[in-house]
């Protein structure tokens, strides 16, 4: 008894001294993430500067990481191996997480899901900082590993993080972004606590992870309760809140599952054990649409795995980092250099709608064309809200070809659709429609009324030597098909300007050539959506879960669209 007396009076000095404590931990931290951004594989994500045209040296690096990232082994299997805190798998508790964690599978298969981007970055980051490997798994209790979740108290992002936590944790918010929802800096934030803890409790991991989830001045006080009345002082012994006395228990579940799958046959979609995040920073504020177009990835997928941002495009004031697949680098940085050796650029600028604005006022005071301003934020209707934030595009014309880094080009489109619609205020309305038929000839992108940008589109940067053949060739469809797609009427392209790829809308025989090329396992179903398809019907049809497909598929969302090719893993068809 003695001892454990000097045990919680050495943890009240701790306790006394928290902020000196705490301060310490944070310098260490700051030491080390500073010393260590050079070594991207150290972090568990490849890191890019501004402005970065990849050399054939880069390039190649770049290829090699990829393949390397095909070819790596499942993550899963590799956790399995580090673990090292004493899971009690005998103890009552933690038997009945276990039967609960079998009794609902679809919850962990749909956690792995949305942590198959981040998991790899997680996990180097708790053996960069010498933690218990147990530490990956503690998201899926948290959120279920799903960067938006916020709870009825305020906790947000993947860590669950307190406004109040956060601040003092060095996590930035602003009405533009919030670091909660930031994979990097949540991360950072939350393992940093997440030591202190540890350190404060000496050691003790059970205390720490109980701490992390009800304070550790909460099980602080029930140690020294049990210390008064006699009793032990063991964590289980602990009267705790029932939420956190479930906690612990349930994570050491999860290891325990994860450790013994003969035992415990839950699938579990593999993860590669290798980056698969590049962070890229661009230097200025970029819509997060736009990017996600140079990219060549769906504009919903890019906002998932930059979920801090609570607008669709980087905030003015920073920062200007975005979250890519290592496989879209090459082409986002090409195109990103591309269009910003543009004779025009647009500067952006951020605005709240005021009481008594509306669209047209708004439009007018920044002169810029409201269907422009509409498109731009992604606006229904010509409706705005006091409170609302908009961003606004102020067109600038550089006095060299030398790129500003404060400025982002976007589409000529916006640029000629502001010009045009505010001369058409003051014309007839007989001049009206000839002046709206003029702006859609005169636009950068000249699509057919008929067509709009779809999700899984491209849009391509004219580059020198270019063809209509050689972008046909390249991305595996008709010349036809670009010139329809484009209301092209000629074959004349000019350097720097931008056409649109309907890669969603590939022929189905062009669909199979690129299906060869798709890396799939053998046994691996390749299924076409049909129309009134979901994917719940789809998961039926072939004896298998939903979760598994849009993992497979690498789709956070559990609609698809007649058309859409999708992989179904033979592991669970049958």
């Amino acid at each position: 008894m003695a001892i454990l007396y000097r045990q919680i009076k050495k943890t009240v000095h701790f306790l006394v001294n928290y902020h000196l404590l705490f301060t310490l931990i944070l310098l260490s931290v700051a030491l080390t993430v500073g010393t260590t951004q050079a070594a991207p594989y150290a972090d568990g994500i490849q890191l890019y500067q501004k402005n970065v045209f990849l050399s054939q040296e880069h390039k190649q690096q770049l290829a090699n990481d990829i393949v390397r990232y095909r070819n790596a082994d499942n993550l899963w299997d590799v956790l399995r191996d580090e673990f090292t805190l004493p899971h009690y798998e005998n103890h009552p508790a933690v038997q009945e997480r276990i039967q609960w964690f079998l009794e609902n599978q679809d919850f962990l298969v749909r956690s792995a899901s949305r942590a198959a981007p981040y998991l790899y970055y997680i996990s180097q980051q708790v053996k960069k900082r010498h933690l218990p490997a147990e530490l990956v798994l503690l998201p899926i209790i948290e959120s279920g590993y799903d960067p938006y979740s916020l709870s009825n108290m305020g906790a947000a992002g993947i860590w669950q993080l307190m406004p109040g936590t956060a601040s003092g944790l060095g996590v930035k918010r602003n009405g533009w972004y919030d670091g909660r929802r930031d994979i990097i800096a949540s991360t950072r934030a939350a393992l940093t606590y997440l030591a202190y803890l540890q350190s404060f409790f000496e050691g003790n991991w059970l205390y720490a992870i109980a701490a992390y989830n009800t304070g550790e001045g909460n099980v602080l006080s029930a140690i020294k309760r049990n210390i008064r009345h006699g009793e032990d002082t063991d964590f289980w012994s602990l009267p705790l809140a029932q939420q956190t006395r479930d906690y612990v228990p349930s994570l050491l579940a999860l290891a325990i599952i994860i450790s013994n799958p003969d035992r415990y046959p839950i699938y579990l979609p593999p993860v590669r054990n290798a980056p698969y995040l590049a962070q890229v920073d661009v230097g200025s504020t970029i819509s997060i649409k736009y990017a996600a177009s140079l990219a060549g990835i769906t504009h919903k997928k890019l906002m998932q795995l930059n979920s801090a941002y609570t607008e669709a495009h980087a905030s003015n004031k920073g920062p200007y980092k975005i979250i890519l697949p290592i496989e879209n680098v090459e082409q986002f940085s090409e195109n990103l250099s591309q269009s910003r050796n543009a004779e025009h650029s647009i500067n952006w600028q951020h605005y709240r709608v005021k009481s008594g604005d509306t669209l047209a006022s708004i439009a007018n005071k920044f002169d810029v064309g409201v269907g422009a301003l509409r498109k731009l934020n992604q606006l229904s209707s010509n409706r705005v809200k006091k409170g609302m934030n908009l961003i606004i595009p102020i067109t600038t014309t550089p006095k060299s070809s030398k790129t500003d880094d404060n400025t982002e080009p976007l589409h000529d489109e916006y640029r000629n659709e502001s010009i045009a619609q505010n001369k058409m205020m003051s014309q007839p309305k007989k001049q009206l429609a000839k002046q709206q038929k003029t702006i859609l000839q005169t636009k950068t992108i000249r699509v057919s009324t008929s067509y709009k940008l779809q999700p899984g589109d491209t849009v391509y940067m004219i580059r020198k030597n270019d063809t209509l053949d050689s972008i046909a060739k390249r991305f595996h469809l008709s010349k036809l098909a670009l010139l329809q797609t484009n209301h092209l009427k000629n074959n004349k392209l000019a350097i720097g300007k931008q056409i649109i790829i309907p890669t969603h809308q590939l022929r189905q025989g062009n669909q199979k050539q690129k299906s060869k090329s798709h890396e799939i396992a053998p046994g691996d179903t390749i299924y076409m959506v049909r129309s009134g398809d979901t994917l719940e019907k789809i998961s039926k049809k072939f004896h298998t879960n939903a979760s598994v497909i849009r993992v497979a598929n690498v789709i956070n969302t559990s609609m698809v669209r007649e058309g859409d090719r999708l992989v179904i893993p033979r592991r669970l068809q049958g």
